[in-house]
Order: structure tokens, then sequence, then C-alpha cells
């Protein structure tokens, strides 16, 4: 199968979380992110087309947070309970991207 994603997808350490920044509350685990978009692993039901203001924290940039907006373009809910939703970037500052796109070179070259 040939990947066709514009950006490059890491997988950060375990750890690696993501808040939603609204209500302050933890919603997941990121599985994959890239210069776009990441993958969240939930215990919480999200639905697709909502727009998150979320705070990203990868162990590789502890203890800064990378704060983004967010769409969740798809999710798919497992009988685990688990929900898997791939979101997009739609919203991050300058320095934030610059941070993001510093995290996935560095794990790019491991």
């Amino acid at each position: 199968m040939v990947e066709k994603r514009a950006h490059v997808r890491v997988h950060p350490a375990t750890g690696s979380q993501v808040s939603n920044v609204m209500i302050d509350k933890v919603i997941g685990r990121v599985v994959d992110i890239s210069e776009n978009g990441f993958l969240l692993s939930s215990r919480d039901v999200v639905k697709p087309g909502i727009i998150l203001q979320l705070s990203v924290m990868l162990r590789e940039l502890a203890p800064k947070a990378i704060e983004m907006g967010a769409e969740c373009i798809w999710s798919d809910h497992q009988d685990s309970g688990l929900t898997f939703a791939g979101f997009q970037i739609i919203d991050i500052s300058e320095a934030d991207k610059k941070l993001l796109a510093t995290v996935v070179q560095q794990l790019t070259a491991d």
C-alpha cells in the first residue's frame, strides 16, 4: 500500500496526552502525530465535526505543551470502550507549529 499523506506521522513517547482546554480535562492520549494532525485514543466518545481547543503534551517536549484548535475528521468507537479519532489541526501559533515540526523531525530521525 502506498502512503499518500502529505506529512510524516510519528509515534510520540507513551504518556503523551491531549487535554480539552475549555473544560480543563485530559481527553485521551496521542497515538501518532504529524505537522497537520494527530490520532487520539480516548475513553470519551468523540464525534466527527467537533472543533476543540486543545493542549497537547508530548513527553518529548515536557514540561511544554502545544496549544491548538483542531477538528475531529473521523472517529471509530470500539467495543472495548475506546474511541480512536483523527484530528486535523486548524489553528496553531507559529511558535507551537515550530515546536511540533521539531518533535516530528526528531522522532523521524530516531
